[in-house]
């Protein structure tokens, strides 16, 4: 199985947390932050590699995942917008 997808994905993974770590601390993240990271994308191309009619479908997804890191689109960057939203209602009286 060719397994660049997944190392890209990996290594942009790695990258957007390292720069919002970096850049929100002012230092560099935690080894158990990165550990994490590389599990769930292990995991990934595991599962890719035991089903490999499912290797492009999965490869997508590790990319999408990517993508909701960068636009802040899991749930800690929703919670914040719905912390947000919140507010806002409860200025509103609503």
């Amino acid at each position: 199985m060719n397994y660049r997808g997944f190392v890209a994905a990996w290594l942009a993974g790695e990258a957007i947390v390292i720069w919002r770590l970096v850049h929100k601390d002012h230092r560099i993240p935690v080894p158990g932050a990165l550990l994490g990271i590389s599990a769930l994308f292990a995991g990934m191309a595991l599962a890719a590699d035991i089903f490999p009619a499912a290797a492009k479908p999965i490869t997508l997804a590790a990319f999408g995942l990517d993508l909701a890191a960068f636009y802040s689109a899991l749930p800690a960057g929703l919670s914040g917008q719905l912390n947000q939203a919140a507010d806002v209602s409860k200025k509103l009286g609503a």
